[in-house]
């Protein structure tokens, strides 16, 4: 978000173009390699993926930094995107069935760890940028990284191990491909969980980029500003994941989702009704804080629907990436037509969506966790 002027100015693009080229359409094409690659994520070596995925993404990104067109930057955003979803997928399925405290405090761990890299990758952007150099060095930076990070990935999780050595029984599906798709199909509870999961999306950087919009434009305040109230929100993340991580284990994760939607939406409501830069930036701290257990919990829950195939369960997820596509054009709309507050109170949907989940979609009895 941080390098999209950089972005729109080198390739002479449009707000409108900057949107379909950087984000729809790469998200879309990720979207469809990566429900695929998740499929067979239950039959291969999910620690060989891990790293394929890596390997991928650092080429990936390498392709993007050079593209000279929309088009090239589109089709190295898809091919990075499908590459880190991959990558994170397998991992996330490894770090879900070799835990051992279950899916809660492992999809926790995951989103705090996640959130820290929101906090540190648009300080890197945009000190490159200020640094005199376009998105361009940016990424290409982030490549190098990335081709580290493959390295260490394939020196701890594969090692010396034969290229073709069958899955283990914890990375190895406890049914057919084909019979866990099918199963997964008629589990409504699962559909549910994941759509909860996909809600999640509206409190992330659409919450970011309208508060963003509000305090610069709507209070008269400076850029900086919005970028305070972006890290408030992005450090609140960090906050809630890791308090998250200290008490799911003595409170069951449907009171932690009930109870932390309900003061999401008291606390998002208040942002409204704020009337200082100052009073804007607490109240998306708080946003953050109690909006952060949402999506890891909701994930978990979804996870223990099919807690053999994980690998089906994010496939099956990429069909609610209509979600991450539709939300921000559909706010886009309500902002233009009827102002940004109303925009943000739109935003009040995904706290009521993990609320009615928690009260209608009750802990199975086959095994969904408390």
């Amino acid at each position: 978000m941080s390098g999209a002027p950089s972005v729109e100015r080198e390739l002479a693009l449009s707000h409108l173009g900057y949107v379909a080229f950087a984000f729809a359409v790469p998200l879309v094409a990720a979207a469809a390699i990566e429900a695929g690659i998740a499929l067979l994520s239950d039959v291969w070596g999910r620690a060989r993926l891990v790293v394929l995925g890596e390997g991928v993404l650092a080429a990936s990104l390498f392709f993007t930094a050079s593209a000279r067109t929309p088009e090239g930057l589109a089709l190295g955003l898809a091919l990075a995107g499908a590459a880190s979803g991959v990558s994170c997928g397998a991992a996330q399925a490894l770090l879900v069935a070799s835990s051992a405290g279950g899916a809660d405090r492992a999809m926790v761990r995951w989103s705090l760890y996640s959130a820290v890299g929101d906090v540190v990758a648009p300080v890197i952007t945009g000190a490159a940028i200020s640094l005199g150099h376009s998105y361009r060095g940016a990424l290409e930076a982030v490549a190098a990284a990335a081709s580290l990070q493959c390295a260490v990935s394939a020196w701890l999780l594969v090692g010396g191990q034969p290229v073709r050595q069958p899955a283990t029984d914890s990375e190895g599906p406890g049914e057919p491909l084909g019979v866990a798709l099918a199963r997964a199909i008629r589990l409504p509870r699962l559909w549910a969980w994941l759509f909860a999961a996909a809600s999640c999306t509206l409190l992330d950087e659409l919450v970011i980029a309208l508060a963003a919009l509000r305090l610069e434009r709507a209070e008269n305040t400076g850029a900086a500003v919005a970028t305070a109230a972006a890290v408030a929100f992005s450090v609140g993340a960090v906050v809630g994941s890791a308090v998250t991580d200290r008490i799911v284990e003595r409170i069951s994760a449907p009171r932690v989702l009930a109870t932390s939607a309900a003061l999401c939406a008291l606390s998002l409501a208040a942002f409204l009704t704020t009337a200082s830069a100052s009073a804007s930036c607490a109240a998306l701290l708080v946003v953050g804080v109690t909006c952060a257990p949402h999506h890891p919990l909701a994930m978990a829950r979804a996870y223990g629907e099919l807690p053999e195939n994980p690998g089906t369960v994010q496939a099956v997820g990429q069909i609610f990436v209509a979600v991450d596509v539709v939300a921000p054009l559909a706010l886009g709309v309500v902002a233009d037509r009827f102002g940004l507050d109303v925009a943000i109170g739109c935003l009040l949907v995904q706290p009521a969506v993990i609320l009615i989940a928690c009260l209608l979609l009750r802990p199975c009895r086959r095994g969904a966790r408390p």
